[in-house]
């Protein structure tokens, strides 16, 4: 079982493709290529921290596609994720769904933190203790801070990212800083 992070799939929603200047000629291709993308590093038995903005449009067509999708998602709220739609018709299809949560885990025999939010912030729990800060909401458009970088699909070739990816990052991240 691993653990992936992702965030700003925009599921359903035409317009991204245009916004964000995705290489999609329509929102099914766009949608399909998401999905073939999830499934090819997520299998049933992983966790995915879906870190907001999950899909956008007609209830029906979100339902469908996201019995597809492999893994357990745990949702936290983003701007476009209407809580009656996620927390309602949606809801069997998550595990959790949160504004913000605090992931735990020792890895490579250190306790990680990680702080997990649909925005950046510049402050987080622990932020000058070490522990991380994953976020979405900005398409790629705003630079890693301290120990926290964008994990949203623009930034990751469309495909979630595992947690040895992540590590690997900070670990880039703080190499820079000089930590």
């Amino acid at each position: 079982m691993e653990t992936f992070f992702t965030a700003d799939t925009h599921f359903g929603h035409t317009n991204i493709i245009n916004y964000c200047d995705r290489p999609f000629a329509t929102k099914q291709e766009h949608d399909e290529g998401l999905i073939q993308n999830w499934n090819s590093v997520v299998n049933k038995k992983d966790h995915v921290y879906h870190l907001g903005d999950f899909g956008f449009g007609e209830i029906a067509y979100l339902k469908k596609l996201c019995q597809r999708l492999n893994g357990k998602i745990h949702l936290i709220l983003g701007n476009h994720d209407k809580s009656s739609i996620v927390r309602g018709e949606l809801a069997f299809r998550f595990t959790t769904i949160q504004d913000v949560h605090l992931y735990k885990r020792k890895f490579f025999g250190e306790k990680v933190e990680i702080f997990l939010s649909h925005y950046p912030h510049r402050s987080w729990p622990k932020a000058f203790h070490g522990s991380w800060h994953l976020f979405g909401h900005v398409h790629g458009n705003m630079e890693p801070y301290n120990r926290s970088f964008d994990v949203g699909v623009d930034c990751w070739d469309y495909t979630p990212i595992s947690l040895d990816q992540v590590h690997e990052k900070i670990k880039t991240l703080e190499n820079n800083m000089g930590v």
